[in-house]
């Protein structure tokens, strides 16, 4: 897991310009995403989970665990599994939907995790596990002018986990291709994460949007803005025409509209959140995730997400 402040120092400021049509924009994909108001949603684990392949001694992802375990868990749809890379949240339950969702809403998905990495090797160290939405289906092209849209529900400042750095990630996986090259298949993994500042007391003060990733591959600030307001929030991503991601939110439950193209501003200078991450141009939509970050051994904040879908630009 990457070290923020290492990453953030230099922004290329550019006029903040409107991209694509704002995430939730044009048809949605009804055989995508997920609202759980499925009767008999469940998910089965399959335990024991899989370990997270990659231990971090302090010096980044340097030695690969053996992690082959299945079968994977899977939910009873059919629509969520436990990624191949890392293991699943031990809490993936159906909940009542928290006050304040979306207007007919009476479920949503609960989403903490404790046991992250592998046990005897990384008590102690921040891992993560992983809830994947697989998006596979040979009749239905998932290319350009597509966007992906969540609600998530932050709990209150305090009751978060004791610790500054990244603690949930809305993130996709996706192919690409460098500029002038032709289409290819270079994977990646863009995302909005959400990271967690204290104040000099060690209490929890306010989080702050990151973006994995600015067209250098490094994680950015999203926008300068530093937020207290918790409950629920929507969070989206655009696919454009011309190949960049742009990441979008807002709190509340409201449809994403353009003035929520998160912008970073500094004086009479800003830059909106529209990059090509690691100078890749999008190519195709493969599955959409969620990251939960811990410090294995204690139990991650506790997240709820409901209404997860696609949609396309016809």
């Amino acid at each position: 897991m990457k070290i923020l402040w290492a990453l953030v120092a230099v922004l290329s400021f550019a006029p903040a310009a409107w991209a694509d049509p704002p995430p939730g924009s044009g048809r949605r994909l009804t055989e995508y995403g997920d609202n759980f108001e499925e009767p008999g949603w469940s998910y089965n684990y399959n335990n024991p989970k899989l370990h997270n392949q990659y231990y971090d001694p302090g010096s980044g992802w340097t030695n690969i665990i053996p992690a082959g375990n299945p079968p994977l868990g899977v939910s009873a749809n059919g629509r969520w599994q436990e990624g191949t890379v890392r293991g699943h949240p031990d809490i993936v339950e159906r909940v009542n939907t928290p006050r304040g969702g979306l207007r007919g809403s009476n479920s949503a998905l609960r989403l903490q995790t404790r046991i992250s990495g592998t046990p005897g090797r990384t008590e102690g160290t921040v891992q993560q596990d992983d809830l994947i939405h697989r998006l596979s289906n040979n009749n239905t092209p998932l290319g350009k002018g597509l966007s992906v849209v969540t609600r998530i529900y932050l709990p209150p400042l305090k009751d978060w986990e004791k610790r500054q750095g990244y603690h949930i990630g809305f993130r996709v996986g996706v192919s690409g291709h460098k500029p002038g090259e032709n289409p290819g298949s270079v994977d990646y993994w863009p995302g909005i994460w959400l990271w967690l500042n204290q104040d000099q007391n060690g209490n929890n003060d306010h989080f702050r949007i990151v973006l994995r990733s600015d067209n250098e591959g490094q994680d950015v600030m999203a926008t300068e803005k530093q937020y207290t307001r918790t409950g629920w929030w929507t969070l989206g991503m655009s696919f454009n025409a011309d190949g960049s991601i742009s990441y979008y939110a807002r709190p509340g439950v409201g449809n994403l509209r353009r003035s929520d193209l998160l912008v970073f501003r500094q004086g009479s200078r800003s830059r909106a959140a529209t990059y090509t991450p690691y100078n890749l141009l999008f190519n195709d939509l493969d599955y959409l995730f969620f990251s939960l970050a811990n410090i294995d051994g204690q139990w991650s904040t506790e997240f709820i997400i409901d209404d997860i879908a696609v949609y396309a630009v016809e």
